[in-house]
């Protein structure tokens, strides 16, 4: 069935979603509340915190 198992199983993206979802939130926010004046430099705040969190939840498990 479709129940969650905590095992190697799960992808790599879901980690990265579950653990990093308020980091992605906070991205996504802030650039919702930019558009339509999107820039490459806007929200490198959060972009970077993101990033941090996806790359410690990815070199965890490799």
């Amino acid at each position: 069935g479709w129940e969650m198992k905590e095992k190697s199983t799960t992808s790599p993206l879901k980690r990265i979603l579950v653990k990093c979802a308020s980091q992605a939130k906070a991205y996504g926010s802030c650039v919702a509340e930019k558009v339509p004046q999107v820039d490459h430099n806007m929200c490198s705040k959060e972009f970077l915190a993101l990033k941090a969190c996806m790359q410690s939840v990815v070199c965890l498990h490799t």
